[in-house]
């Protein structure tokens, strides 16, 4: 079978179903044989048409078995005759269990502690889109921008190569280890370098940047004797293939003593970081992060501010955090002087919807042939290239909301492009440094 009936073949598998709050895209699950819809969608159809009725049902030794919503977590569904035994095996149960056990075990986990003074149920608006509203609304936004940025954001790419020489031997593709690089650099050339600190990677995922991050300590400290690798690795997920026991066996290789490593699977909005730092015996920490996405961004830095107001025997020096995927970001998770500075733009909590939308013109590609100039049918009347321009305003918009709120707490901030465009698209990074 060829490329063209393969695709062709799973488009016409695909669930019917439109998702009105998605700018009408059509759900992308497949579905079974003569089926129209994909269970998690069954039960969200109104219809007259029998045929589409009946999808929702089948038979078992002559019963009628219909699909029924989950009573655990209502956004899928499950056939009404193995319920029982779904309740037993639900991811939502299990997670359900999992938060309750960390809950009565785990010092440094509290549902929503970073989260107190909003409501962490409160979703984002999602309003119907008016499109002149839209136009209007990146109109008065762009021109408010020009006025307040004469110049964009100036590349800072130096690259700290040492100890990584061999990773850059081993990849043909080394779009990760020069960002890897590029961070390194700007810890040095903010010192935010310690032979004795315990090194946070928030939404470390398999922990590889924390591995060339300890290839580089090793180096620049390997004339100290006292040099002691500490790190504690935060994510939410549990990824195969990580590097963790790789970093162990980096040290044993190098014979360093004396080093430190534990992960904990936690959502950051649930972290007591004060609490899963007394672990270690350092009171230095140093945030690091590449390519930390939208939400989790606003909860570390809510994290690290709570973790610094309420426990001053901690040493906070510093964070650098490679952003990115800001379309992800809820309104009422940001920081309160980050909305402040948002309102003089004119951005509330009602047109964020249109704000967090355009982040994306950023780093949408464009498809292979068609001109960038050309506007294509798009609801904006701007071609690609124009709002990929738009796009880049809306994201330093949001970053210098960011840099504000942390300066008004008294802190060094300033946001950097990082790498190339060339390398990665997301090639913002913020460094916030406790002032001497």
């Amino acid at each position: 079978m060829d490329f063209e009936k393969k695709k062709k073949q799973r488009i016409d598998n695909r669930c019917s179903y439109i998702h009105p709050n998605k700018s009408n895209k059509q759900c992308g699950l497949q579905v079974r044989k003569g089926q129209i819809y994909c269970f998690a969608h069954i039960n969200k159809v109104e219809s007259s048409s029998q045929k589409e009725i009946d999808i929702s049902k089948q038979r078992s030794n002559g019963q009628l078995i219909k699909r029924v919503v989950c009573p655990v977590d209502p956004t899928h569904t499950v056939w009404e005759n193995r319920l029982i035994k779904h309740l037993k095996i639900c991811n939502a149960v299990k997670e359900k269990l999992e938060i309750k056990h960390k809950e009565e075990t785990c010092e440094w986990f509290s549902v929503n502690y970073n989260l107190q003074d909003v409501d962490a149920t409160c979703e984002l608006l999602e309003l119907p889109i008016n499109e002149n509203d839209w136009r209007e609304f990146t109109n008065e936004v762009t021109t408010k921008y020009d006025k307040m940025f004469s110049h964009e954001l100036t590349l800072e790419d130096g690259k700290y190569i040492k100890g990584l020489e061999t990773r850059l031997e081993e990849v043909s593709n080394q779009k990760h280890i020069l960002q890897q690089s590029s961070l390194i650099q700007k810890l040095i050339d903010n010192d935010l370098i310690c032979n004795d600190a315990v090194i946070i990677e928030f939404g470390c995922g398999r922990a590889e940047f924390s591995r060339y991050h300890n290839k580089a300590m090793t180096e620049i400290f390997k004339d100290c004797n006292k040099y002691r690798p500490q790190y504690l690795l935060v994510d939410r997920a549990v990824p195969r293939l990580k590097f963790d026991k790789k970093m162990v066996a980096d040290m044993e290789e190098l014979k360093i003593e004396n080093s430190e490593i534990r992960r904990l699977k936690v959502d950051i909005k649930d972290l007591k970081l004060a609490e899963s730092l007394k672990a270690f015996k350092s009171h230095n920490f140093i945030g690091i992060s590449k390519h930390l996405c939208g939400v989790a961004t606003d909860l570390t830095l809510r994290c690290l501010l709570n973790t610094v107001e309420d426990t001053p025997e901690l040493n906070f020096k510093g964070c650098v955090i490679a952003m990115c995927c800001r379309h992800c970001c809820k309104y009422e998770w940001l920081l309160e002087d980050s909305k402040d500075y948002l309102k003089k733009f004119g951005i509330n909590r009602l047109n964020f919807v249109y704000f967090r939308k355009m982040f994306a013109w950023a780093t949408n590609g464009i498809r292979s042939g068609v001109p960038s100039d050309v506007v294509g049918g798009h609801h904006s009347l701007l071609s690609h290239q124009q709002r990929e321009i738009v796009g880049l305003k809306m994201r330093r918009i949001l970053d210098e909301s960011r840099k504000y709120a942390m300066e008004k707490r008294g802190f060094d901030v300033k946001i950097v492009r990082y790498i190339d465009r060339s390398i990665s698209l997301e090639d913002n990074c913020i460094i916030i440094k406790k002032k001497i």
